[in-house]
């Protein structure tokens, strides 16, 4: 199938009006304008949420996090740990607002957005660190914050989705509860680059998230090759017994997106070792949808089957209990 027409036409638009990405741009410039299109044409929801800014203790000081939530029901609400994407360097918990938002109304549950730290301020492991952190506090503080602590699920997009699979995978060796569920959306699961569709030229020109896009994020990590085949960031090289402890999964793939194949892999490492894993693969949208779901109605319908697996897992978890 072809890509869909809304995002080649945004694609236009942006190259027209100089918005289209460009390797000279520098940290800010990008961190400006993905807060820009996630605020332009990111997703809307009527249904009023509420909403409080926190603060999550680490090992190196305090980070920024905001828990989101509808009405609240009766008992203890489930809830998900969410990390932002945007290649560990770009992304905030503001520019995710509207996903947080959708996240909270559609899937029934508590989001708790985290403002883990980027790079090149904050050097690889740092953000991996916040993330764990941020989850090993939910857990802990679950009562105080009316959430079931039988039902806290992990996940993330892109970068994000790196933080929710390691958190997931190295829970129990952390001496942390295993999460209910993982919600990975095109996930970065090998920082090597070694699958095919990262290949260059392995797609059309003039998508949201090419090689170059790829080698603008590496020159702001600064990530040596031995940290590129760390686990934390390449969850493919998970060890199997890790890969085992992964919580039950909903992948959410993009079609024309250079980490199709490793997401599929991963995918497929998780089925392997017994892990429930449910694939979805959507074949005309690109890595990044999240953000422009707004404009991009296949994206809108996508998150929402994401967040229907979601409520469906957690609401699961309450039954059974």
């Amino acid at each position: 199938m072809g890509l869909d027409w809304r995002i080649r036409a945004l694609q236009w638009f942006a190259q027209r009006r100089g918005r289209a990405f460009r390797p000279d741009l520098t940290v800010a410039q990008l961190r400006a304008g993905y807060a820009d299109m996630n605020r332009q044409l990111g997703l809307r929801e009527r249904t009023p949420v509420t909403q409080r800014d926190l603060t999550i203790p680490t090992d190196e000081g305090g980070i920024a996090a905001r828990l989101y939530r509808v009405a609240a029901g009766t008992g203890p609400a489930p809830l998900l740990v969410f990390f932002h994407g945007g290649g560990f360097v770009i992304g905030d918990v503001p520019s995710y607002d509207h996903l947080a938002r959708f996240f909270a109304i559609r899937s029934e549950c508590a989001v708790l957005s985290v403002e883990y730290r980027l790079s090149p301020e904050y050097h690889f492991p740092r953000g991996h660190e916040d993330a764990f952190a941020a989850y090993r506090w939910a857990c802990a503080n679950a009562a105080a914050l009316g959430i079931d602590p039988r039902r806290i699920a992990v996940g993330g997009d892109s970068a994000g989705g790196t933080l929710a699979e390691v958190v997931g995978a190295f829970a129990g060796e952390r001496g942390l509860p295993a999460p209910a569920f993982q919600l990975l959306m095109y996930p970065l699961t090998d920082a090597t680059g070694s699958c095919p569709s990262r290949a260059p030229g392995y797609f059309p020109a003039g998508l949201p998230f090419t090689e170059q896009t790829i080698a603008w994020f590496h020159r702001y990590n600064a990530t040596t090759p031995e940290e590129e085949r760390s686990p934390l960031l390449a969850p493919l090289l998970l060890p199997p017994a890790s890969i085992a402890a992964s919580p039950p999964t909903y992948l959410l793939a993009a079609g024309y997106d250079p980490l199709v194949d490793e997401g599929r892999a991963y995918a497929e490492k998780l089925r392997a070792a017994g892990v429930p894993v449910t694939y979805d693969l959507r074949p005309t949208l690109t890595h990044g949808f999240v953000n422009f779901a707004g404009a991009v109605p296949a994206a809108r319908r996508a998150l929402l089957s994401a967040a229907m697996a979601l409520r469906a897992a957690l609401r699961g978890r309450a039954e059974a209990a």
